[in-house]
């Protein structure tokens, strides 16, 4: 298997199909790889985009970027299941933006037959602003740094610009999940029809039918919403849900999925990248930054877990500048961002426990620390109580080494939380009244070798 399929293959199993077989595997005791599960699925959906159609009714999809224009909505397919494939099969995604761009100005210039080259460039600075001038080495600000560095620097070294837009992107995201539910409105003929069909052909119960079939219709009106129930710039998605920890070990398709709707484009930022775009290194990596946190927040707000994978496509951007982005935001406004790697420690993302384990120290409450860091309070004890036990292996001169052999940890995770030691926790009274404090009964006179 190639790295693009390892990449990009689990977001094409996000879809709007596997949802929906997902739900009947669960619900009415059919095989999560069951043909009848998929027959069914494939004719209700066509059958309800057959009369959509007919009905004049617009609907996004997923991946699909909506842009309202004084002439009407531009709707955008940033990713489709036919350029995800190109990128899969060893294609350059820069080569595929490029098709998708082409896309866009196409769409523009039938709203606009008479724009300028100059109207359409800006337009397509809302959806990708461009690459910014390489930055010189040495000459970056102390938060733009090279992927290996430490993410987050001491208290003194931080900026607090924006230190309040992770709970304002959260909120915008429950007032989204608390909306009346949709309630799609279809012709009593084309339910009759469907009913037939799982009655006569898919052999479902009567009994059964009626609440499979409302389930059915409903998912969809929840993943392809209509364009006028969204604002412009924003993008349905079918996510990952933050219970697909238990079953990480399975195929994407048959983990449980959320379907959210983002704000790629919010704020004004469409007029700033219109009139205003960044021109250098450090503003485009703080502007990719700060979206990427709004779309993450939202998304988790909705029960749903952004990659960095599908970032990439929200942004058309390339995965150096989606991490450099999200490292700079967390790193300025000391937060940890909800994405798979940090709710459900996927990946090597280690460096959000040493966070916790540090703010923990500094004399913030489990409470505050996991309002902060999109954690359960259950998971922020966790994490402590793996430092506690490097603590007491430390206490008892233990090696770091044997100390990630004993815990069954990583070294580098080791390393990282003796450094919290020596900074915090500099001689053995203190270490002992900390684990007291943590409820730890540690004798009085306890060996500990140099």
């Amino acid at each position: 298997m190639s790295w693009q399929e390892q990449v990009f293959g689990p977001i094409l199993a996000r879809s709007m199909e596997n949802l929906q077989i997902r739900h009947l595997a669960n619900s009415y005791d059919l095989s999560r790889d069951s043909r009848l599960a998929r027959a069914i699925v494939e004719k209700v959906n066509a059958t309800l985009d057959a009369e959509e159609r007919r009905r004049g009714i617009e609907r996004l999809r997923p991946g699909e970027l909506l842009l309202r224009t004084h002439r009407g909505p531009v709707v955008i397919p940033l990713r489709t299941e036919e350029m995800l494939r190109r990128v899969m099969k060893g294609e350059r995604l820069a080569t595929v933006r490029a098709d998708i761009l082409e896309i866009a100005r196409e769409r523009f210039k039938d709203r606009y037959p008479e724009a300028s080259s100059e109207m359409v460039a800006k337009f397509i600075r809302c959806i990708y602003p461009g690459q910014a001038p390489r930055a010189k080495p040495g000459k970056g600000s102390c938060w733009l740094r090279p992927r290996h560095a430490r993410p987050w620097p001491e208290q003194d070294e931080l900026r607090t610009s924006g230190a309040q837009l992770a709970e304002a992107d959260a909120a915008r995201g429950l007032a989204r999940t608390g909306r009346q539910p949709p309630r799609p409105a279809h012709r009593p003929d084309t339910l009759a029809e469907l009913q037939r069909f799982l009655v006569t052909e898919a052999a479902i119960a009567p009994a059964l039918c009626e609440p499979m079939l409302a389930e059915l219709v409903a998912l969809p009106a929840r993943c392809c919403p209509r364009l006028s129930m969204l604002e412009s710039g924003q993008m349905p998605v079918v996510a990952m849900h933050p219970d697909a920890g238990r079953s990480l070990w399975q195929s994407m398709r048959y983990q449980p999925l959320a379907p959210v709707v983002v704000s790629v484009l919010a704020e004004g930022e469409a007029r700033q990248l219109r009139y205003d775009p960044p021109r250098s290194t450090e503003e485009l990596t703080e502007h990719y930054g700060r979206r990427c946190a709004r779309v993450l927040t939202e998304a988790y707000a909705q029960d749903g877990l952004i990659s960095y994978g599908e970032l990439q496509w929200m942004f058309l951007a390339s995965a150096e500048t989606i991490s450099r982005g999200i490292d700079a935001y967390q790193r300025i406004n000391q937060v940890i961002l909800p994405c798979p790697g940090t709710i459900l420690d996927m990946g090597r993302m280690l460096t959000h426990k040493t966070l916790i384990v540090r703010l923990h120290l500094q004399g913030h409450s489990v409470l505050e620390i996991a309002r902060a860091t999109f954690h359960h309070p259950r998971s922020v004890d966790a994490y402590l109580r793996d430092f506690d036990a490097v603590l007491i292996c430390h206490l008892y001169g233990m090696p770091p080494p044997v100390i990630a052999s004993v815990i069954h940890k990583g070294t580098s995770l080791v390393a990282e939380y003796l450094e919290l030691i020596d900074k915090y926790l500099k001689d053995a009274d203190i270490m002992r009244a900390h684990l007291r404090e943590r409820g730890v009964k540690v004798p009085l006179a306890l060996p500990r070798g140099s």
